[in-house]
């Protein structure tokens, strides 16, 4: 998890910092795109296999596991807010 998280963040980064460099609107656009589809699936997509994995190991999912998913959407949806703005500040 660790490593994927941490590849996943380079790679936003990277998208974010190589694209967003270029003045043109379309390549902006594109960056930004990359940069919300990267974000999803550093910060919400792969917690979530985790997540789900971890929670149907005894065959159900209970209240605090489906309270600990939806923290998981909300802290990752806060992670991409973040970065978009940060890109968006950048150009």
């Amino acid at each position: 998890m660790k490593n994927e998280l941490i590849g996943g963040s380079i790679g936003t980064a990277l998208s974010a910092v190589g694209t967003g460099l270029q003045p043109n609107e379309v390549l902006e656009t594109i960056s930004l795109v990359i940069t919300i589809i990267g974000g999803l699936i550093t910060f919400i997509i792969v917690p979530l296999i985790t997540w789900y994995k971890n929670a149907k190991k005894d065959g159900k999912i209970d209240a605090d596991e489906a309270k600990e998913a939806v923290k998981i959407i909300t802290d990752g949806s806060e992670k991409i807010k973040g970065n978009v703005n940060n890109e968006k500040g950048e150009k």
